[in-house]
């Protein structure tokens, strides 16, 4: 059994560059749920839980050896305010902290849990008679983090293709940071009022923006699709509080429960931060209805639904940041026909990676 009870999925490395006057021991600190204020929490027992790799420490022991060689190379890009060279060691070791500060957080692990629940449930009402547990069987917890954790390299190779600006804040108001900081959002698809999954790893349109420290942020972006600032530049300032606002309030609506932040935030900033996300809908909840199997024109079985479909909400606020748009190319694509508007790079990755499993 590990002596390492307080397992993190935020890495203290990670929260470190968030805390109070720099100390690297305190941070601020807002629960969205109760509208808990402190500024001064112990950092160590934040993005934390007992045992949450299990008893025996092998996951844990293995996240941190990675952890190790990931603050090196987030420390660079913060000290060098530069991103790394698409495909070097530096910028894939950026987008295997991305792929596992996702897949490692419980909002994951408790949806792909919930997944399993939600489909047993479907599936009862689809056929009352069915045995579902033999079809749907529940996972425990452990097994749940390892079939995460599992796609990080799967994950790794969507994003590759995916430009890479630092968003620099220029302005009095610092960014924050929380229990799920990787935000995935898609202005492309929104404009286009798109029904269907916005914010998968492969989707056309992508964004995912995660804070370094309170003067810089992450954006990783189509560049099929967008315009970042200038075409020179690998960074995009942001001079106006109200795109820093806007910013943050995604933290709070993506967040677990907590988000996280420096003594330059104050509580009335955190209640308007507040107040402002509570007019839009909280991303990563479980979400399940019934549709029919179709072959793209009639479905198979038109008097029964029997097909499920589970996923969870995703982030719609209307974003607008200057500096950021939607480029002539975008606006010009076109969206397919199919449930899934892919980016060209990972729809090569799926069909190769189905051709394997078929001739497996």
């Amino acid at each position: 059994m590990t002596e390492k009870r307080n397992q993190h999925y935020i890495p203290k490395f990670y929260l470190r560059k968030f805390s109070y006057r720099a100390n690297e021991k305190q941070i601020g600190l807002f629960n969205v749920k109760t509208g808990f204020f402190f500024p001064t929490a112990t950092l160590k027992h934040q993005g934390s839980k007992d045992f949450f790799y299990g008893a025996d420490g092998v996951i844990e022991e293995g996240l941190s050896i990675i952890e190790g060689k990931l603050a090196e190379s987030l420390k660079k890009i913060i000290i060098e305010r530069k991103v790394p060279t698409k495909l070097s060691k530096e910028h894939i070791n950026l987008l295997v902290f991305v792929g596992l500060t996702h897949l490692r957080n419980p909002v994951i692990i408790q949806n792909m849990k919930d997944l399993f629940k939600t489909a047993q449930l479907r599936a009862q009402e689809l056929d009352p008679e069915l045995d579902v547990t033999k079809h749907f069987p529940e996972i425990s917890h452990e097994d749940a983090i390892k079939m995460s954790l599992s796609g990080v390299s799967e994950v790794v190779s969507y994003m590759a293709d995916l430009d890479v600006k630092l968003l620099i804040n220029r302005t009095k108001i610092p960014f924050i940071t929380s229990d799920f900081p990787v935000v995935k959002y898609n202005q492309y698809l929104e404009l286009k009022k798109w029904d269907h999954g916005k914010t998968g790893y492969g989707n056309t349109g992508l964004q995912i923006i995660i804070p370094l420290n309170d003067e810089l942020s992450i954006l990783l972006y189509d560049g099929l699709i967008y315009n970042v600032g200038d075409k020179k530049k690998n960074y995009l300032g942001i001079n106006k509080e109200k795109d820093v606002k806007k910013l943050n309030m995604l933290q709070l609506l993506n967040c677990l429960e907590t988000v996280y932040f420096n003594e330059k935030i104050s509580e009335p900033q955190m209640k308007e931060l507040s107040e402002m996300a509570s007019k839009f809908k909280r991303a990563n909840e479980m979400q399940s209805t019934l549709h029919y199997i179709s072959d793209g024109k009639i479905p198979f079985q038109p008097k029964k639904e029997n097909l499920i479909v589970s996923g969870s909400t995703e982030l719609e606020v209307d974003l607008k940041i200057a500096g950021i748009s939607v480029h002539a190319f975008g606006k010009a694509q076109k969206l397919s026909n199919t449930m899934a508007q892919l980016r060209p790079v990972p729809l090569q990755l799926m069909r190769e990676r189905d051709r394997n499993k078929a001739n497996y």
